[in-house]
C-alpha cells in the first residue's frame, strides 16, 4: 500500500488523478448508456453496441496512457505505435464481449452482469500489461509480482460489480453508480499496477527509439475523447428526439382519444348541441340536435349560417303561420334564452333551449327535450287534484270547482247544492272480504255515481266518503240524492262477486245555507249524520236544529273532557255468579257520568261521544285503573271484568300500561278479566290478536263479549284461544218466546265446552232464564236477577265473609 500511494505522489505529476479519473468516469458513463439503448431494444441496435464498445475500450486505453503521460520515472519515455494501438483494440474488443454477453443476458439477472464485468476486467489488464509492453525507454521493468495480482483483482472485482449493479436497473441515477464503480476499477487496477513497477535504468539502451512521442499520444486521447463525446453528444440528441418524438406521440394519441370521446360524448348527449361562430356558421352539431331539430344531414356537412339553420325549421312549420311568436323568434336569430313551446316540432315535442356566449362573439345553443318532463309535471299536477284510486276529483279539487261555482252564485244569482254521501256497510265488506275487494268496490261506486249525474262534479273525499256538487236548487237535490239511493238498493257487481251496501245523503244549498264552501261541508256533514243517525239508506236536508243539535255534541264532549279530568265519573258494578251454585264469583265494571245539571247521563250517549272524540283511551284507561284499585280490597277469589274499546285494543303499549296499572294497584294478574267484542278483533285481526296473546301471557283472562252478533265468530274463536265467551243479551231475552233462540244458546255453551271455554250469559232477568241455563250447564250469569249495576257500597255485604280459617270468601247472592 506505502509503494502504491509513493507511485502516485512521487512518480507521477498531481494533474493526473484527477484528469484520468474524470475522462474515465465520462467514458464509462457514455458507454453504459449506448449499451442501455443497445438492451432496450431500439434501431440500429449493432451500431450503438460498437459504439458503446469503443467508448468503454477507448476511454479505459485513455485513462492508462493519460496516467502514463504524467508518469515520471526518471528516463526519457517513448511509446512502440503498434504495440499501443493493439492494446486499444484489446480493450475495445473486451468491451465488445462484455456488453455482448449483457445483451443476450436474462433482464436483471446480475449473475451475468458479473460475468461480463470479470471479462471487461480481464480485458482492463491486457490492455494495461499490453501497453506498458508498448513503452520505449532506456531499461528495463521490474515487477512486484504481489501488487500485479493485486491490481487484476481488484480491477476484475471492482468490474463485476459495477456491472452487476449496471444490468439490474435502467435509470440515470443507477447508471451513474455503476459508472463510478467501473471508474474506481479502472483507475485502481492502473495505478495499483502502476505501483508495482519499476523502471532499471541500463546502459545499453542509453538512445533508443522512442517511437510516439508524448505529444503524438496525447493528440491521440484528445482524439478519441472527442469521439466520445461526439458519441454522448449524439445519444443525447437521440434521446432528446425520442422523448419529443413520444411527447408528441403521445399528445397525438390523446388528442385523437379526446377528439373520439368528445364526439362520442357529444353524439350521446340527451341534449341537442350547435355551436356557431363570430361570423354565424354552425361548427358543432350532434346526431341529437339533427333529430330533435329535424336537420337534414348533407345540410350540417356544408357548415350552413345558423340563420339557414332557424329558416329550415320555419318552412318545416309553414303550416302554422299564425305562430307568430315562433317566426319572429327566428327572424330575430333565435337570440333569447327560452324554451320553446309544443308547436316547435310537428310530432309535439317540447323543447328547452339554453344560449352560452362565447369569447369570440360565437355561441352554443343547446336544445333538450322536456316533453317527459312536462307530461310528468302535469300528471303529478293532475294526481295532486285527483283520487288516484277512482280518478275523481279530491277534497282540494273539490273545494276549488266549489269555490268557483259559489263566486259564480254570487255574482249571478244562481242556486247549487252539495251532496255529502257515505256507504252504508263498507266497513263490513272491508272486514269480511278484505280490503282489494273495498277498493274494488269504491271504484264500482264512483263509476255508477258519475253515470248517474252526467255533467255535474262527483269527488272522493276519502275512505267511503263521496261529494257530489250540482246546479239547481232543493228539488233537483233530493231527487239526485232519492235516485242514487234507489241506485244502491241493488248488489253491485264486483268482479266475480255481488257486493251489496246502501248510501247515505247529506244535502246543503247553497246559497241558503251558507255562502262559503266550509259553511257548505260542514253543514252538509251534518245532514249526513242525521241521515246515518234515522236509519241510513236515506237522505236528509241541513235544517237549523242540526246546526242545534251539533253545537249540542260539541258542548257534551268539552264537559265529558272536563269531567274526565275533573275525576266527576264514577264506575257501577254487575255482579256476576256461578251457573249452578248461585255463588258470587265477580263484578263487571261500568262506566257512568252524572252531571252536575243534566242528572244522569247514559253510557249509550257518552259512550260514543268519547270514541268519536278520540277521549274513549283516556277514559278507559281511568275505567281500568279504578276498578283494579277497587278489586284489589274484595275477597281474592273475586274477579273484575273490565270492557276494552276498539282504540285501546290497537294501542300497541296497551299490555304494558295494563301491567304497569296491575302493580299500581296491587291487584293479581289472574284476577282481572278483560272483554272485547269481536268487531274489534275483525278490525286489524292480526295486530289484535298480538296483543291479546302479550295480555294472556301475563295471566290475564280474555273474554269474547256479545258472541253471535259478529261477523265471523268462530274464525275469530278458532284464531285467538278465549278464556270465556259471553253470550248476547239479545239470545237470552228471547228464551222463553223463541225456540230459536234455545236452540241457539244450546249451541253457544256446547260449543264451549267442547272449546273447553267458560260461557257467561248475559241479561239474566227471570228465574226461568236461569233455571233454563243452569238446566243446560252454562258456566256463569249476569243479569238484573242478581243485581243491577250500581256502587260497589250496595255490594258491601256481599263481598266476603270470613271462612273458619279467618280468610275471606265471597258468598252465594240470593234470589228471591
Amino acid at each position: 500500500m506505502y509503494r502504491a500511494l509513493a507511485c502516485l505522489t512521487d512518480e507521477h505529476t498531481p494533474w493526473v488523478l484527477p484528469l484520468a479519473a474524470c475522462v474515465c468516469w465520462i467514458s464509462c458513463y457514455v458507454a453504459l448508456h449506448l449499451e442501455q439503448r443497445v438492451r432496450s431494444g431500439r434501431s440500429w441496435a449493432l451500431a450503438w453496441l460498437l459504439a458503446a464498445s469503443f467508448s468503454a475500450g477507448a476511454g479505459i486505453w485513455r485513462t492508462h496512457f493519460i496516467g502514463m503521460l504524467g508518469y515520471d520515472p526518471g528516463v526519457v519515455v517513448g511509446y512502440e505505435a503498434a504495440t499501443t494501438l493493439l492494446s486499444l483494440i484489446v480493450a475495445v474488443t473486451a468491451s465488445l464481449g462484455a456488453f455482448t454477453l449483457v445483451r443476450a443476458a436474462p433482464p436483471g439477472a446480475a449473475w451475468a452482469g458479473a460475468i461480463a464485468g470479470l471479462i471487461l476486467g480481464g480485458g482492463i489488464a491486457c490492455m494495461h500489461f499490453l501497453g506498458i509492453a508498448g513503452v520505449v525507454l532506456p531499461g528495463r521493468f521490474a515487477w512486484d509480482t504481489t501488487l500485479v495480482i493485486l491490481a487484476i483483482a481488484l480491477g476484475c472485482g471492482l468490474s463485476a460489480t459495477a456491472f452487476a449493479i449496471h444490468i439490474r436497473r435502467a435509470d440515470p441515477r443507477t447508471r451513474m453508480i455503476a459508472a463510478t464503480v467501473l471508474t474506481s476499477a479502472i483507475a485502481g487496477l492502473h495505478f495499483t499496477a502502476m505501483a508495482a513497477v519499476r523502471v532499471l535504468p541500463d546502459p545499453a539502451f542509453a538512445t533508443p527509439d522512442l517511437g510516439l512521442a508524448r505529444g503524438a499520444l496525447a493528440g491521440g486521447i484528445a482524439g478519441l475523447m472527442a469521439v466520445i463525446l461526439a458519441f454522448a453528444a449524439l445519444a443525447l440528441m437521440l434521446d432528446h428526439l425520442r422523448t419529443m418524438n413520444a411527447a408528441l406521440s403521445g399528445q397525438g394519441i390523446v388528442l385523437r382519444e379526446k377528439t373520439l370521446l368528445l364526439d362520442a360524448t357529444l353524439d350521446s348527449m340527451d341534449q341537442g348541441l350547435i355551436m356557431v361562430d363570430a361570423r354565424g356558421i354552425v361548427q358543432v352539431c350532434n346526431e341529437r340536435a339533427l333529430a330533435l331539430l329535424d336537420l337534414p344531414r348533407a345540410m350540417m356537412q356544408e357548415r350552413p349560417s345558423y340563420r339557414a339553420v332557424l329558416r329550415h325549421q320555419l318552412r318545416n312549420r309553414e303550416r302554422n303561420r299564425t305562430d307568430r311568436s315562433f317566426r319572429d323568434w327566428i327572424e330575430r336569430g333565435g337570440s333569447e334564452q327560452a324554451h320553446v313551446h309544443e308547436r316547435l316540432r310537428p310530432n309535439g315535442l317540447v323543447l328547452e333551449i339554453r344560449t352560452v356566449p362565447l369569447r369570440d362573439g360565437g355561441f352554443v345553443r343547446t336544445f333538450t327535450d322536456i316533453t317527459q318532463r312536462k307530461n310528468a309535471e302535469a300528471e303529478i299536477a293532475r294526481m295532486a287534484r285527483h283520487d288516484i284510486l277512482t280518478g275523481l276529483p279530491n277534497r282540494g279539487l273539490f273545494r276549488e270547482l266549489l269555490d268557483k261555482r259559489l263566486a259564480g252564485i254570487a255574482a249571478r244569482g244562481e242556486t247549487a247544492a252539495v251532496l255529502y254521501l257515505d256507504l252504508d256497510g263498507f266497513k263490513g265488506v272491508n272486514d269480511t272480504l278484505g280490503h282489494q275487494v273495498g277498493d274494488a268496490l269504491l271504484c264500482a261506486v264512483a263509476e255508477r255515481l258519475q253515470s248517474a249525474v252526467g255533467n255535474d262534479i262527483v269527488a272522493r273525499l276519502g275512505g267511503d266518503e263521496f261529494a257530489i256538487l250540482l246546479a239547481g236548487g232543493q228539488r233537483q237535490a233530493t231527487d239526485v240524492a232519492a235516485r242514487l239511493i234507489a241506485l244502491f238498493e241493488a248488489p253491485l257487481p264486483v268482479g266475480d262477486l255481488r257486493v251489496g251496501v246502501g248510501l247515505s245523503v247529506g244535502i246543503a244549498l247553497a246559497p241558503e245555507h251558507g255562502s262559503n264552501a266550509e259553511c257548505l261541508y260542514r253543514r252538509a256533514d251534518l245532514a249526513l249524520y242525521r241521515a246515518k243517525a234515522e236509519g241510513r239508506g236515506t237522505f236528509r236536508v241541513f235544517s237549523v236544529d242540526m246546526d242545534d243539535e251539533a253545537e249540542e255534541r260539541r258542548a257534551l264532549e268539552s264537559e265529558l273532557r272536563q269531567a274526565l279530568a275533573d275525576g266527576l265519573l264514577s264506575l257501577h258494578y254487575q255482579p256476576q255468579v256461578d251457573g249452578a251454585s248461585g255463588r258470587l264469583v265477580g263484578f263487571e265494571a261500568l262506566v257512568r257520568w252524572l252531571h252536575p245539571s243534566r242528572g244522569q247521563i247514559p253510557p249509550t250517549v257518552f259512550v260514543p261521544l268519547a270514541e268519536e272524540s278520540g277521549l274513549i283511551v283516556a277514559l278507559g284507561d281511568w275505567v281500568l285503573r279504578e276498578a283494579c284499585r277497587e278489586a284489589a280490597t274484595w275477597a281474592p277469589e273475586l274477579k273484575v271484568s273490565v270492557n276494552l274499546s276498539p282504540r285501546q285494543l290497537l294501542k300497541p303499549d296497551l299490555p304494558e300500561t295494563v301491567l304497569a296499572i296491575l302493580a299500581e294497584t296491587g291487584l293479581s294478574p289472574d284476577r282481572l278479566e278483560l272483554e272485547v267484542t269481536e268487531s274489534v278483533i275483525i278490525n286489524d285481526m292480526s295486530r289484535a290478536i298480538g296483543i291479546l296473546r302479550r295480555l294472556k301471557s301475563f295471566g290475564i283472562r280474555i273474554s269474547m263479549d256479545d258472541f253471535g252478533t259478529g261477523y265471523a265468530s268462530l274464525a275469530t274463536l278458532h284464531a285467538f284461544p278465549f278464556d270465556k265467551m259471553k253470550i248476547d243479551r239479545s239470545f237470552v231475552a228471547q228464551l222463553e218466546s223463541d225456540p230459536q233462540a234455545a236452540v241457539i244458546v244450546r249451541a253457544v255453551l256446547s260449543l264451549g265446552r267442547s272449546l273447553r271455554m267458560s260461557v257467561v250469559a248475559e241479561g239474566v232477568e227471570t228465574p226461568a232464564q236461569r233455571r233454563f241455563l243452569a238446566d243446560e250447564a252454562c258456566g256463569e250469569m249476569q243479569g238484573y236477577l242478581f243485581g243491577k249495576p250500581a256502587p260497589i257500597g250496595d255490594f258491601a255485604d256481599m263481598l266476603g265473609v270470613a271462612d273458619r280459617s279467618g280468610a275471606l270468601a265471597a258468598p252465594a247472592v240470593k234470589v228471591a
